[in-house]
């Protein structure tokens, strides 16, 4: 039929109209006269590419500017996109030549590679400007969709021709960075940033002795440790540091002492001659309180104490072997007059969390860290709920006992528990070693016989029961029960078979996580081995070198004396010599202390998210200094705990700052200019979901905007090297603790931002 041509539409004419059709070419619209028109799939939006499925809904209203009038063939078309602002005039002006774009590649040529930066404004970069690197084919670097930074380097606002540059980018950012390094050096001391940004572990502290003011304002410090090796020597170095010191081998003598003298600090062992030394912390909170309490122990014991801690007024605690230095400079800052909270604060309350579907919510506890009882009965639940069941289990038939149990189960019928043992016969066995489902609706009318073991456990007239696969077998068997008949429509059992699938999820993932709980360690430390080998060599080389100077210096020394007493020169050398051996010893007992942390079991605890971030740069910079790439690290003050495993989180920082590591080192490999570099950050975003936040980003070569998802499968490597385990441990360890890992920005070829979201105190368990 001919569309119908008014004759008072024209060209460029605005009307509006309402959307009848939507296909994925384009959009049939009625004007309000009754008068058919058509938008075609780039006419509809400044992108122009986009589905128009996802722009539109039937029925709603657009606008739109005449660009065809209507023919003997086709309707009156308009355009969408042209009824709005043109987007360059607003982007010319806030944009120079020389200013950074974050642009999407929309196709590729053999010569030049063509983006959009915002919709409606496109840009080319030609082959040469794609890397600082030569390219021979813009396609082995870009693919569609790929996200790049790119430098403007031609803007004719007239002819809205745009020209970009991501090698002249990238020279720029190697330059601001080495600005930044040179005015960094030149800086004052004291304007210097925190420690925690500069590319080295921190200098241990100087080790003049306090000054009388600070060491007054501590007060008097009491040791108490039962074990005479660690209470004498550890008072007789805060003697040596200028401090008052004295120590106390029993919980009794210490108290005595306190009620003799006035102390500012006690140092507490947690563990005294076999007891426990909080009721005499507690002691002294209330007689002593001007006492500031530390206590010192075992990293299991202090973790075992945690909950006790939690409500004490402990304003720190060091692991054994003690690190003095860390002693030190506690003392110091108290000696400077600050105050320092409890370790242990008041527990945090986060924000209540954003409201969730039922089906969400239980998606997300069957991906829990709970158990799997815990996971089936919050599953059992919600299914009994919403299908009216009056009673639902799971069953569980055991390979190697050929056993049927109860794993699970929610309702209001009475259970026969001695039945138990007879449902070997009766369809539980037939739903899991068949694989098939079981609907009844009135079983002593249809199949008591077959049933007749299943109904000694419960009263019931109808039933169903579906298998729940777990990589592709089945042990376990999910069961609704009613005593009424006719009480399940098939729509239930298609309830009943969602419910299955969600309980897959929680088997797999269980499963999934006992083999991570066996193997990640070793998978984590083989790719640390090389790294920290390298590092503890060079550290005992070190020793050893050190050990014959300072013995070479002894001899002769020792020849000397025999004419002559050594020169107080020579002597400050030899102090010199032995400092700098301890240093190196300390240091080559840290490195193996986190390495030996790394591999030890873990548990639920609560965390420190940051130290935990501290030590995962700590232990990678051994690697990070073999490949030749710069680690640094900026964290958020006053972070709030997080409950959950201290190993499995600092695998999973492990794994994605050495992920960062070894994709940089390759880029660099090609780019001689560049300078590799990973940076640490944290932060808390009260009113996220997760509000605990990490990000791990990298100047390295980026990922394709197609493998943001799949680079976490197992197995999927982009290195061709690689063993595709590294990112999907991390997955799998950070959603089993409620969280999740994403990638929050990546550009081609300029680097990738990974964003890890953990919930406050562990609130996701």
């Amino acid at each position: 039929m001919t569309a119908r041509q008014p004759a008072n539409y024209r060209l460029h004419q605005r009307v509006t109209a309402h959307v009848e059709r939507i296909f994925p070419f384009g959009v049939f619209v009625r004007l309000p006269d009754g008068t058919p028109a058509y938008v075609r799939r780039r006419e509809l939006t400044q992108a122009g590419n986009l589905d128009p499925r996802q722009v539109v809904a039937e029925g709603t209203e657009i606008e739109g500017v005449v660009i065809a009038l209507a023919g003997a063939a086709h309707n009156l078309e308009l355009s969408v996109r042209r009824a709005q602002p043109d987007p360059w005039d607003a982007f010319s002006r806030s944009v120079k030549v020389r200013d950074t774009v974050v642009a999407t590649v929309k196709s590729l040529s053999a010569d030049e590679v063509f983006v959009q930066v915002v919709p409606g404004v496109d840009g080319r970069i030609p082959r040469d400007e794609l890397a600082p690197w030569r390219v021979q084919h813009p396609d082995e670097l870009l693919w569609i969709g790929d996200h790049v930074e790119a430098m403007i380097t031609h803007l004719d606002r007239r002819q809205k021709r745009l020209r970009l540059s991501i090698a002249q980018q990238m020279a720029h950012q190697v330059r601001v960075r080495k600005v930044l390094a040179f005015l960094e050096d030149s800086r004052p001391t004291e304007d210097k940033p925190p420690p925690a940004l500069a590319e080295e572990d921190h200098a241990p502290p100087s080790r003049d002795a306090i000054s009388p003011a600070v060491a007054d304002r501590v007060g008097k410090v009491l040791v108490v440790d039962d074990h005479d090796e660690i209470r004498k020597p550890l008072v007789e170095w805060l003697r040596r540091q200028g401090f008052a010191a004295e120590g106390a081998a029993s919980l009794e003598e210490a108290a005595a002492q306190v009620g003799q003298n006035r102390y500012g600090v006690a140092l507490v062992d947690l563990n005294v001659d076999g007891n426990d030394s909080f009721e005499f912390i507690q002691m002294l909170e209330h007689t002593a309180p001007h006492v500031r309490v530390m206590v010192m122990s075992a990293p299991e014991w202090l973790a075992r104490q945690s909950d006790a801690l939690a409500t004490s007024g402990v304003i720190d605690a060091f692991v054994k072997p003690l690190n003095l230095d860390e002693i030190r400079e506690v003392l110091i800052r108290l000696g400077g007059g600050e105050s320092l909270p409890p370790l242990w604060p008041l527990r945090f309350q986060p924000p209540a969390p954003e409201s969730q579907t039922p089906f969400q919510q239980l998606t997300n506890v069957m991906r829990s860290g709970l158990s799997l009882q815990a996971r089936f009965e919050s599953g059992l639940k919600e299914l009994v709920h919403f299908t009216r069941a009056e009673q639902s289990i799971v069953f569980r038939l055991s390979r190697d006992s050929q056993q049927v149990a109860i794993i699970a189960r929610h309702g209001d019928i009475p259970l026969n528990e001695e039945a138990v043992y007879d449902l070997l016969r009766s369809p539980v066995k037939d739903v899991i070693r068949e694989k098939r489902k079981v609907f009844v609706s009135h079983v002593s009318q249809q199949a008591q016989s077959q049933f007749s073991n299943l109904l000694t456990l419960l009263p019931f007239e109808s039933c169903l029961g579906v298998p729940i696969f777990a990589e592709g077998d089945v042990e376990y068997a999910l069961f609704l029960f009613h005593r009424e008949p006719d009480a399940f429509s098939h729509y239930r059992l298609r309830d009943a078979h969602a419910m299955a699938v969600l309980f897959s999820v929680a088997l797999e993932h269980q499963l999934l996580e006992q083999r991570l709980q066996k193997t990640s360690p070793f998978l984590v430390s083989g790719h640390l081995a090389a790294g920290l080998g390298h590092e503890v060599y060079n550290k005992i080389s070190g020793i050893e070198l050190q050990v014959r100077n300072l013995r070479a210096d002894c001899d002769r020394l020792a020849q000397q004396a025999t004419v002559q007493p050594p020169e107080p020169a020579a002597l400050f050398e030899l102090t010199a010599a032995a400092d700098n051996l301890l240093d190196v010893a300390l240091d080559l007992k840290k490195t193996t202390t986190l390495f030996q942390e790394l591999l030890r079991a873990g548990h639920d605890e609560t965390v420190d998210v940051n130290e935990i971030l501290r030590r995962t740069v700590q232990l990678l910079r051994p690697t990070a200094r073999q490949y030749g790439v710069r680690l640094e690290l900026e964290l958020a003050s006053q972070l709030p705990p997080f409950s959950g495993s201290r190993m499995r989180l600092q695998q999973t920082f492990v794994n994605v700052v050495l992920n960062g590591i070894q994709h940089t080192a390759r880029k660099m490999e090609q780019w001689a200019e560049g300078r590799g570099w990973v940076r640490v950050t944290s932060e808390w975003v009260p009113d996220a979901p997760r509000p605990l936040r990490v990000h791990i980003a990298d100047n390295g070569p980026g990922v394709h905007r197609q493998l943001w998802d799949a680079i976490f499968a197992l197995g999927y490597s982009t290195r061709p090297a690689g063993t595709g385990l590294g990112l999907f441990i991390a997955r799998n360890l950070l959603e089993s603790m409620g969280g999740q890992i994403v990638i929050a920005r990546s550009t081609i070829p300029t680097g990738t931002t990974f964003r890890l979201e953990l919930p406050a105190n562990g609130e996701g368990e």
